[in-house]
C-alpha cells in the first residue's frame, strides 16, 4: 500500500469536527447525559466513529510508509508507538482505545453509558492522538 497523506488528513478533518460535537456533549452533567437515551445513543456512536478514524488513520501510516499491517486495532497504538509515530505517554494513555471502541462495536447491546460519559471526560487524549499524526505527517514532509 502507498501512503496517502490525503486520506489520513481526511480522517483527521472528521476526528476535529467529531470531537467538538462531543465537547458539547461532554459538558452535560452525568445525570443529564444518563437521562437522555438520544444524548446517549449519538456519543457512543460519535466515539465509536472517533476512535474508528483515528485507529484508520493509523494504520494507514503503519501499511502505507512502515509497510507492517496490524492483525488487531490492539496492535496500532503499541506499534505507533515503537515507530516514534506517537511518544510512550501518550501511547500508554490511549492503549484502552481499541478495547473501548470493540465494545461500542461488538457488545453494543450491554454499553454501559456511564462508562461512556466518563470516556468524555478523555477527549484531549483522541485530540493529542490526531496531533500527533498531523505532525508526523509533517516532519516526513508529508
Amino acid at each position: 500500500m502507498t501512503l496517502r497523506p490525503d486520506t489520513i488528513r481526511e480522517r483527521l478533518a472528521l476526528v476535529r469536527t467529531y470531537l467538538s460535537v462531543l465537547g458539547a456533549t461532554a459538558a452535560l452533567p452525568r445525570d443529564r447525559f444518563l437521562a437522555d437515551r438520544k444524548e446517549q445513543w449519538a456519543a457512543a456512536y460519535a466515539l465509536q466513529t472517533t476512535v474508528q478514524a483515528l485507529l484508520d488513520a493509523g494504520a494507514h501510516i503503519l501499511s502505507g510508509y512502515f509497510k507492517e499491517s496490524p492483525r488487531e486495532y490492539a496492535e496500532i497504538v503499541p506499534q505507533l508507538i515503537r515507530h516514534s509515530v506517537i511518544e510512550a505517554p501518550l501511547g500508554e494513555r490511549l492503549l484502552q482505545v481499541a478495547g473501548f471502541r470493540n465494545i461500542l462495536v461488538h457488545e453494543y447491546a450491554a454499553v454501559d453509558y456511564a462508562l461512556v460519559h466518563a470516556k468524555l471526560g478523555r477527549l484531549d487524549d483522541l485530540a493529542a492522538f490526531a496531533a500527533a499524526l498531523e505532525a508526523w505527517l509533517s516532519t516526513q514532509g508529508l
